[in-house]
């Protein structure tokens, strides 16, 4: 885990930033954002990966007014991934942020911050994330890969993880895979131009692959070992938590209401057709997955033990205290 120490030391500054405020420390509240009779901290800083089938929950609360009506009002701090998002909760330059359930369960294992799983973000279902290769490649199955490439967004986190899982469900040996990493917005590049051998790809990038590249499923990673798997969700630090419990609240409720809408798959597509600004054919032809409406923490427990089998973590860790109970009204 000392890897995952110096990458989030070595994390990329943001992208692009919506609105600055005031930053506290600790995590701590930012209360010169004021709060209202709802509560403590009425403007709130989220970080948010552009773009993922994962952030549809969130988008469809801001869309839908459900932020507004909890007494909220949303900044959107663009990250890249939850590595980055992590030192940035410690500092309070942000109050909530999306990302990997692997990599933010790393951070609270590790030490490198103490975090609280608020809301859900996505689970997996067969078909919207898989293993790729273009259509000429003689790659056919993970069986293939020994000595390959395989593109990944982060080298510790989900992608990774699942990744080295279906991998050995199919009787080869992740050790023999060369896992690079490469941006997500850099992906069908770097596999269109042989940079890498395979690259890991979820919805909507998925289906522009198949779309655009005729794009060939070595393996898909939601089947086997990681069948349902809980892929992303939203963090806040503990101390916010603690300091800002009604706001944390209200948080956790928007969530719930926008995740409880994507029942609907039309709805899915819908909103992400507008947020990711996707061509209506690929909106059409995504395939969506599971969006809870709170945090299943037996299957956060998931993650952290497959994260224990494949060397992510050193030793066993009980996500219990990691994950958030809304205060009895």
């Amino acid at each position: 885990m000392r890897a995952f120490r110096r990458w989030i030391t070595a994390t990329v500054t943001v992208v692009a930033v919506a609105s600055v405020g005031g930053c506290g420390l600790l995590g701590g509240s930012d209360d010169t954002a004021g709060g209202n009779d709802k509560v403590e901290k009425s403007t709130v800083k989220v970080g948010i990966i552009p773009q993922l089938i994962d952030i549809a929950g969130f988008e469809r609360a801001r869309s839908a007014g459900y932020f507004d009506a909890e007494g909220l009002h949303v900044e959107l701090v663009t990250i890249k991934s939850a590595t980055e998002a992590v030192p940035k909760l410690k500092t309070g330059e942000l109050d909530f942020a999306f990302g990997n359930w692997t990599s933010f369960v790393a951070a609270q294992a590790e030490g490198a911050a103490d975090l609280r799983a608020v809301a859900d973000g996505l689970r997996a279902k067969p078909g919207m994330t898989a293993l790729v290769a273009m259509p000429q490649s003689p790659i056919a199955s993970p069986k293939d890969l020994a000595g390959k490439s395989v593109g990944v967004n982060a080298l510790v986190g989900n992608v990774t993880l699942t990744s080295k899982a279906v991998i050995k469900a199919a009787g080869a040996d992740p050790g023999q895979v060369r896992f690079k990493v490469i941006p997500t917005a850099n992906a069908l590049n770097a596999l269109q131009t042989g940079q890498i051998d395979v690259m890991s790809l979820q919805e909507p990038n998925l289906t522009m692959a198949k779309q655009k590249l005729g794009v060939k499923v070595v393996a898909d990673r939601a089947t086997g070992p990681v069948a349902d798997f809980s892929i992303s969700g939203y963090v806040a630090p503990a101390a916010f938590v603690a300091n800002d419990p009604k706001t944390t609240a209200a948080f956790a409720r928007a969530m719930a209401k926008g995740q409880g809408d994507l029942a609907d798959d039309q709805t899915v597509r819908k909103t992400l057709q507008d947020y990711a600004k996707i061509e209506p054919a690929v909106a059409q032809a995504v395939a969506t997955g599971v969006f809870p409406a709170a945090v299943d923490q037996a299957r956060l427990q998931q993650v952290a033990d497959l994260m224990l089998t494949y060397g992510d973590l050193k030793q066993k860790f009980d996500v219990g205290p990691m994950v958030y109970r809304a205060p009895a009204s």
